[in-house]
């Protein structure tokens, strides 16, 4: 502790003025954030009120400058299971309380992004002040299922709505300075450095003895909670416990905040489901991001995007608003006009919410070339092929553009399942094809898959890893196989849901299932958007079908000819009525089947049969680590946020609860098949995690 204090007292520095205002300046000099330790929490709750207490003292100012943050969350969470940890929340407690009772007036003024334990910092104060536009504040403990704790919930509570508070903590954003007055989390802005020893001196004649009073209207928040109830039943530990906290407020004192809050932050700290979102969300990301730093290449000025659709629209738009010139080539001119006009459509809705200046729009419109000329392309450092899922298409459109690539250029598939290897054979140079597997929609879809063919290079995934990185995409490095591994589990998704289906299982029980278990769609809904002849030519590319794929694959064709292809013909697994809510298909040639399988089970088949197929993938040499599996799967397929991914969720209910879950459903089909390797671990008791760590191998 001694060195911690040591650390801070040489960073701030203590005035006084001749109104017996104790002025405190606190500079973080380095670039990076200063990193708000619980610790160090605590002993400026102490220096504060060491000075408040001075008898010379009749308030106190504090200037931050500089970012501060608090992301050890590693860190934080081993502390947490050691003893003394509750004490020392006990202690922080009783510190924050004892702040709140000081009647003397306190203000923050600070002037970059202050997140976590410094927001919750800032909050102790009687007021909070912005100078300039990067005065922002958040909690993004949210994004992982945390609480900031240590009093900001209960002090946000006495401040704002409950809507407003749960908004804030639950979705992890930073709040701008804008918003954070016009909705008072902060009370004033300054817009420049050199008004702040004015506004100080101003202050201290309007509010030198503004104290803030913690209350709460109690008829206020019954209303606010009657509007966060229709939040309830989601499957987040996270959310059930923030809106607890709000809902069995009323009536509470400041002191039985603080408490509830406490419990709450101890608790969810200790759940094996912030673990498993904490090490995917954040560590994982970290890790991924960190594949696309350090590499010394040359800048990127073109890249060249073939075929028009979704996809190639998308990858155009990310291209150019990272800076880099693209070619955007169609067999349809019209076509590659229309896709340049979805960079458009996108900038347009950022604009519209604030998230894009107004004159960045024709600068990322003018760096897009729409064409019909294979020629233009000519130059390329990078060229992605995204055009229809058709071996034979990409085949001709490969052979068609690869003169046109620099020599020392990288050609890329976008292909969803089609093997890099049998791709690259009509590219001259193997080593320089690579998979690039971008997610529709490419502008909201952080992820992309990275699929390393046999003979890929290692400067060709440098290469690759580089471009991925300047489009501030997360990348994941997966090996060749069919469909890889998202689109491959993904396609166990799809297949299980029909499954049920041809048992007997009703199709609202299935879609329902899914939502429960955390999935955003169910995976009949996810059919008929995609649609169903397109699920039956993928089924078609693969080099073979095990007999749960046939079963499937022949149920899809007879869909297809009875016209019900999907959303796009108002007609697939929901029928899709003009101007009215969709509503379930009842197959009549299923319709007197009724299976007996438990709302549970259908959950866990929909949860398990990704998980299996994945611990697939990574006994195959399709993955190399178990993180990248887990990252894959909720950022690029949506599994549940809550399990942190495949192969936390197998940790979260314990390897052998797994394995006897797949036995039990081997009866519906050969997708449950479990690998001998996989019998073994569990004879073990393996985990694929000790905390943050990984427990598997790569041979």
């Amino acid at each position: 502790m001694s060195k911690i204090k040591e650390r801070i007292k040489e960073q701030i520095s203590v005035s006084k003025n001749t109104e017996g205002i104790y002025q405190l300046r606190w500079i973080n000099v380095r670039s990076k954030p200063h990193d708000l330790s619980l610790d160090e929490y605590k002993f400026c709750i102490e220096l504060l009120l060491s000075v408040l207490k001075k008898k010379d003292c009749t308030g106190l100012q504090l200037i931050l400058e500089g970012k501060f943050k608090s992301d050890d969350y590693e860190g934080l969470m081993e502390a947490a299971g050691k003893e003394g940890f509750l004490r020392k929340l006990d202690h922080i407690d009783e510190l924050i309380i004892e702040l709140s009772e000081i009647e003397k007036s306190t203000v923050v003024l600070f002037d970059k992004a202050c997140t976590g334990l410094a927001a919750a910092f800032l909050l102790l104060f009687d007021r909070r002040v912005g100078i300039g536009s990067k005065a922002k504040l958040g909690f993004p403990e949210g994004n992982y299922g945390m609480l900031t704790g240590n009093g900001s919930f209960t002090k946000m509570m006495g401040m704002l709505d409950a809507e407003l508070v749960f908004d804030i903590l639950h979705s992890g954003r930073l709040v701008k300075p804008e918003e954070a007055l016009e909705k008072g989390l902060i009370d004033d802005r300054i817009s420049s450095w050199e008004q702040v020893q004015s506004w100080l001196q101003e202050d201290v004649e309007k509010h030198a003895n503004y104290k803030f009073k913690w209350t709460i209207d109690s008829e206020s928040l019954k209303t606010s909670i009657d509007k966060l109830n229709s939040r309830s039943n989601k499957p987040l530990l996270f959310t059930e416990v923030l809106l607890s906290l709000i809902q069995n407020s009323v009536g509470l004192n400041y002191k039985e905040f603080i408490n509830r809050e406490h419990l709450a932050y101890f608790g969810l700290l200790t759940a094996k489901e912030t673990l498993a979102r904490v090490r995917t969300f954040f560590y994982a990301v970290e890790e991924a991001i960190d594949l696309t730093k350090g590499i010394e290449l040359d800048e990127i000025r073109k890249v060249g995007v073939i075929g028009a659709g979704m996809m190639g629209s998308g990858i155009a738009y990310e291209v150019a608003k990272a800076g880099i010139d693209v070619v955007l080539k169609d067999v349809d001119l019209q076509n590659a006009e229309r896709g340049r006009s979805y960079s458009e459509k996108v900038c347009n809705k950022l604009i519209e919410l604030n998230k894009m200046k107004p004159e960045e729009k024709p600068i990322i419109l003018e760096r897009i070339l729409p064409t019909d000329q294979v020629e233009d392309l000519d130059g390329s450092e990078i060229i992605i092929e995204a055009v229809f899922e058709d071996k034979k298409l990409k085949a001709e459109v490969i052979e068609d553009s690869k003169v046109y690539l620099q020599q020392s250029g990288v050609f890329a598939s976008n292909t969803t399942s089609l093997p890099i290897g049998k791709l690259a054979k009509s590219f001259d140079d193997t080593s320089r094809f690579i998979g690039l597997h971008f997610f529709s929609p490419v502008d909201r879809m952080a992820l992309v898959e990275v699929i390393r063919g046999k003979d890929t290079s290692e400067e060709t995934l440098e290469k690759a890893l580089d471009f991925v990185g300047k489009l501030k995409k997360i990348p994941i490095v997966v090996n060749d196989g069919p469909a890889f591994f998202t689109s491959r589990i993904f396609f166990y998704y799809l297949l299980e849901g029909i499954t049920m289906l041809l048992e007997g299982v009703a199709m609202e029980r299935i879609e329902e299932g899914a939502k429960r278990a955390g999935f955003a769609v169910g995976p009949l809904a996810v059919l008929d958007e995609i649609s169903l002849p397109l699920m039956v030519h993928v089924y078609e590319q693969l080099p073979d079908m095990s007999y749960s794929q046939k079963r499937v694959y022949n149920y899809l064709q007879r869909m297809i000819k009875k016209g019900r292809t999907g959303r796009r013909s108002s007609r697939g697994f929901y029928d899709y009525p003009d101007n009215k809510p969709k509503k379930f298909y009842v197959d009549p040639e299923l319709k007197d089947l009724d299976s007996q399988i438990s709302d549970k089970d259908i959950q866990d088949r929909l949860l398990c049969v990704l998980a299996l197929d994945s611990y697939r993938c990574l006994e195959e040499g399709i993955l190399n680590y178990s993180l990248d599996g887990d990252l894959g799967s909720v950022m690029g397929l949506g599994y549940p946020v809550q399990t942190g991914g495949v192969f936390s969720y197998i940790d979260m209910i314990g390897i052998d609860e797994f394995v006897k879950s797949c036995e039990s459903f081997a009866q519906y089909g050969d997708e449950w098949e479990i690998p001998d390797s996989l019998i073994k671990l569990k004879e073990d008791n393996f985990s694929f995690y000790s905390g943050f760590h990984s427990n598997w191998i790569e041979d």
